[in-house]
């Protein structure tokens, strides 16, 4: 499977239009800046790419809320700031309400506006 296969599966799931897959599948590639990597394998990508595809299949079916369970856990620290600083870029520029749920505290700072401390 593809990148585009990939970020697009939810779409087809969802029987829309294949005009329709393939104008909001390269808004999202763009979107997340995977341009020129739609024809590869996800398996050939870096760990942050990978991260993005993941997103990307998420965005592109236009959730109302968007739970993030650990996104960043696998990545190493470099790119886990970066990665950081792109989720909460898009957060904002989508306006998507997102429940982040994390054990690192530096990246809860960074990405809320609110934080639920559980027990």
């Amino acid at each position: 499977m593809t990148v585009f296969e990939n970020i697009s599966y939810g779409l087809k799931i969802h029987r829309e239009s294949a005009q329709n897959v393939h104008k909001k599948t390269e808004k999202i590639i763009h979107l997340v800046g995977l341009e020129g990597l739609s024809e590869r394998s996800p398996a050939h990508l870096s760990g942050g790419q990978q991260q993005r595809v993941s997103l990307a299949r998420s965005l592109v079916m236009e959730p109302k809320v968007l739970l993030l369970d650990e996104p960043l856990s696998n990545l190493d620290a470099k790119l886990r700031v970066s990665t950081r600083l792109e989720i909460r870029r898009l957060q904002q520029r989508l306006g998507i309400t997102s429940v982040y749920v994390t054990h690192d505290q530096e990246e809860a700072m960074t990405l809320s506006d609110r934080v639920v401390i559980m027990n």
